[in-house]
């Protein structure tokens, strides 16, 4: 057996243990740190949070939750969970953000310098992010974007400096505009319109290949079928029946 499959084993085991017959905890996690989740999902998300070394309690500690979005979610963790993992790393210290702004005084970007001590030496990680790359225009993004922006250049630091203990760790503030993204609504019924406007195969495939994901999905069928018919149309056309 190898060592994959025994630790894949390893956390199945653990996460039937932690849930099975657990109801009261199930619905806890269901209100809480799994709002809006189905229970299929959210034991799909834990289960994969333990493959990626989190424990069942980190969790209900919301050490890590799911950010649920469409019929998917994201795995996050919070700045402050990050943090401690560092300090247990050999975290030393790290800068004041530093705040990069426009000739109008609007805010473009966000560097921090952290430091990590490896047996006595001190290495420096720097890590800088653009503004406009995660504001969401939103919430919090509206009202306080300088504390935003510092701490997704500070996670950004963070797994500069600590690959091994983080590599796929994100916080919040990282995914929320692909988030806010993908829940947007999509106006289904004003693509299929589009879709019967056509008048040829060419403008049919440039409206289908300009749709978001979500309505291509839902009218795949529709333009699959149109995309036959005018097929069939040109080639009646190139050879038209002879009348008797």
């Amino acid at each position: 057996m190898s060592e994959k499959q025994s630790q894949l084993q390893l956390v199945e085991q653990e996460f039937k243990r932690e849930l099975k017959g657990n109801e009261t905890a199930l619905k806890a996690l269901l209100q809480t740190t799994f709002k809006g989740f189905t229970p299929e999902l959210m034991q799909k998300a834990v289960f994969e949070g333990m493959m990626r070394g989190f424990t069942f309690k980190d969790f209900l500690q919301k050490d890590v939750y799911a950010i649920p979005y469409g019929q998917s979610y994201s795995l996050v963790t919070s700045i402050d969970f990050s943090r401690k993992i560092a300090m247990r790393s050999g975290l030393a210290g790290k800068s004041e953000p530093k705040f990069v702004e426009n000739e109008k005084g609007e805010l473009v970007s966000c560097s921090i310098t952290v430091k990590r001590n490896v047996d006595g030496v001190i290495g420096d990680y720097t890590a800088m992010v653009r503004f406009d790359e995660y504001n969401t225009k939103r919430n919090l993004w509206q009202t306080k974007p300088y504390t935003m922006i510092a701490k997704v250049a500070e996670m950004h630091a963070l797994r500069s400096a600590f690959p091994e203990e983080m590599a796929k760790q994100f916080i919040q503030e990282e995914l929320q505009r692909e988030i806010v993204v993908a829940k947007e609504v999509v106006n289904v019924d004003e693509y299929k319109k589009q879709l019967e406007a056509s008048i040829c195969l060419e403008e049919l495939q440039s409206v289908y290949a300009n749709m978001p994901v979500k309505a291509k999905t839902e009218l795949k069928g529709l333009a699959q079928k149109m995309s036959k018919d005018f097929q069939k149309e040109v080639k009646e056309n190139e050879n038209p029946k002879i009348s008797k």
